[in-house]
């Protein structure tokens, strides 16, 4: 009787002991995986954060640098100005790829009047396309893009109508998403321009954007729902070197409205003006623009073509 409860014993302890280093180690795993979750939400907050100040302060000086050639504007009208009528049409094609990836496929044309001429339809001034992808979080979005832009009836500059390579990478950040949607847009811009005699030349273009989307009878764009848009740009034109001797390129002031007829088929129609300060003369364009945009395409193109 005694060995067999002293057997019993041993064996309990050794049960109790395994036991214990299980729940040990069991412990040590939940505790590492606390402190994993929180050092990523950490790292995810610090980088929210970042992006945030870094676009707060974007946009301050955007403001400050609109607000100075708002000021400065009646100065610089003494030289003659030179207005433009055009016409925009824009298409995009968004498609998920996973997760918070994205792939969008972007085509468009732009027709313009001439000098003594207002029909905006004169010319066929460029036809692009684009490929971009989107990485999204909850408020700010990041995008790459490449694309090449063909220009027929433009002969300034000694471009005579050549090709463009143009490639960018953007950051938006969404200061507020309800009841309304604000968002600071910052897009860095390569562009590699053809020549006759000289091959390509390389220059930059940096872009800053505020922009309001407001819907009228829904709290989110879906299927019925109408929205306007407002938004205010300013384009830095540089060499290139994107830090060295940047100059003031132009201002675009937008305001539209669109219409979701479903919720991923939306047109949107723009007005937006163009201006181009100069000492000698200023340059103004008139815009009229339409854009029609195509949510899982795909998904919906093979859902129509297996009906």
């Amino acid at each position: 009787m005694l060995p067999c409860l002293f057997i019993k014993n041993i064996y309990v302890f050794h049960y109790r002991q395994r036991s214990g280093e299980c729940a040990a180690d069991c412990d040590v795993n939940i505790l590492k995986s606390k402190i994993n979750k929180s050092l990523h939400r950490i790292a995810l907050e610090s980088f929210n954060r970042f992006i945030k100040n870094a676009m707060a302060y974007m946009m301050r000086l955007l403001f400050v640098w609109v607000m100075f050639h708002i000021i400065t504007l009646p100065v610089a009208v003494y030289g003659q100005t030179k207005s433009y009528n055009q016409f925009w049409n824009d298409f995009q094609f968004v498609t998920p790829i996973k997760g918070k990836w994205s792939n969008e496929i972007n085509i468009g044309q732009v027709w313009t009047s001439l000098s003594g001429d207002d029909d905006p339809f004169h010319s066929n001034a460029q036809l692009y396309a684009r490929v971009w992808l989107h990485y999204s979080l909850s408020k700010f979005k990041l995008s790459v893009f490449t694309g090449y832009n063909h220009n027929p009836e433009i002969k300034l500059m000694g471009q005579d109508g050549l090709p463009e390579i143009r490639s960018a990478v953007q950051g938006i950040y969404y200061f507020k998403k309800t009841p309304f949607t604000l968002s600071g847009r910052l897009r860095i811009e390569d562009h590699l321009d053809r020549r006759i005699e000289q091959g390509f030349d390389e220059s930059f273009r940096v872009r800053s954007q505020v922009k309001l989307t407001k819907t009228l009878n829904a709290t989110e764009i879906a299927k019925g729902s109408v929205y306007l848009v407002a938004s205010e740009e300013v384009f830095t034109q540089t060499s290139a070197d994107v830090f060295e001797y940047p100059r003031f390129g132009s201002n675009r002031l937008t305001i539209g409205c669109g219409y979701a007829f479903t919720n991923d088929f939306l047109v949107e129609m723009d007005y937006s003006n163009d201006y181009y300060p100069n000492k000698n003369h200023q340059l103004s364009y008139h815009t009229v623009q339409v854009n029609f945009s195509c949510y899982n395409w795909l998904k919906n193109l093979k859902n129509t073509l297996l009906r």
